[in-house]
């Protein structure tokens, strides 16, 4: 593959780096430690994928299946950078040439905000709103949004619930939502892939999109009291007998005419690093917003790792997690008590 995916350590977390291309070793800034051009490896073929990943998530999966807590995304600090500023304000960037999402967009003509799944465009001049979109037909109140704009094009991120940690309500699904911003606003085209947004950076009109998702693996719902240890065993009988399917990422392309195409992650198009658990797996989608969605789809690549904080440079992307999080296994809440009210329980 062309797309290089190496493993860093700072002095505080082991971070998981995805580059978008080959690049020569960086220089660590003062305090941090380099280890130069460490590579991760990428799978010979299915049966080296499945059997690495069956591996490692027998080791890792718990009583109750694999339900890390895992952290909602966290941003680096964004500062502005003056020199040279156009004549309408843009959203702070890290890194020049480096657009990141928000909820406000501008190029300086017209002010595009999304919130509540709703993507309004607002004339500069006027400071009136001239045309509105719905994007989730309005049956998805307060659902968390992002946005990328490019000429005409606008990328919505609807971030889906799943197992991050501060997240409430029902569950809803990760869709990323490509808008024709001409006359009036319309959905060019619907990607809805496995697992839940992290978050993107765009480079031109180049947006490259990172999503987190967990093996698809039903574990069996034991309601008799029996020990943790067993429970494990039994899961671990499960993990060994999923297919390549279960881990591989999926995702679903509808476009303008409402025609819908799926497709999964190709096993050669998966890597992973020397040491990883198998019970997560981050795919980057890459969607230029000046061509829509082509037949190629988003040309997907994963990596068998976690990952909560994604930062980018103009060749690099690269995406971290805290090894904190690892080890912090989901218990349900325990049954009801069976004992009548004022009852000694010792």
């Amino acid at each position: 593959m062309k797309t290089l995916i190496r493993t860093a350590v700072t002095a505080t977390a082991l971070a998981t780096v995805a580059t978008a291309c080959a690049s020569a070793p960086e220089v660590a800034p003062p305090g941090r430690t380099s280890l130069g051009a460490v590579r991760l490896v990428a799978y010979s073929g299915c049966d080296d994928l499945l059997a690495g990943l069956r591996e490692k998530a027998v080791q890792n999966v718990g009583p109750y299946g694999f339900g890390n807590v895992m952290p909602m995304t966290a941003r680096a600090e964004a500062k502005a950078d003056t020199a040279g500023a156009p004549e309408h304000s843009t959203t702070n960037v890290h890194e020049a040439g480096v657009d990141e999402p928000d909820l406000v967009k501008t190029d300086g003509d017209r002010v595009v905000t999304v919130t509540d799944g709703t993507l309004r465009i607002i004339d500069a001049a006027t400071r009136k709103v001239t045309e509105s979109l719905d994007l989730t037909d309005g049956d998805e109140p307060g659902v968390p949004s992002d946005l990328l704009i490019s000429g005409d094009r606008a990328l919505v991120m609807l971030r889906g619930g799943g197992a991050t940690y501060r997240s409430f309500g029902p569950p809803r699904d990760t869709r990323y939502v490509l808008v024709d911003l001409a006359g009036e606003p319309r959905v060019l085209s619907t990607i809805e892939p496995q697992g839940t947004y992290v978050d993107a950076r765009m480079v031109g009109s180049t947006v490259r999109l990172v999503t987190r998702s967990q093996p698809d693996i039903t574990f069996p719902q034991v309601r008799s009291v029996i020990p943790d240890a067993e429970r494990v065993k039994r899961n671990q009988e499960v993990v060994r007998k999923a297919p390549a399917e279960a881990w591989l990422p999926q995702v679903k392309i509808t476009d303008a005419s409402g025609s819908v195409g799926k497709s999964s992650v190709a096993c050669d198009r998966v890597s992973h690093p020397a040491d990883y658990t198998g019970t997560s797996m981050l795919t980057v989608h890459t969607i230029d917003l000046a061509q829509g969605v082509t037949a190629a789809g988003t040309d997907p690549i994963a990596l068998a790792a976690d990952g909560d904080i994604v930062y980018g440079t103009g060749g690099s992307l690269y995406v971290a997690s805290n090894p904190r999080w690892w080890g912090m296994p989901f218990r349900p809440l325990p049954d009801a008590p069976t004992t009548r009210p004022g009852t000694p329980t010792g």
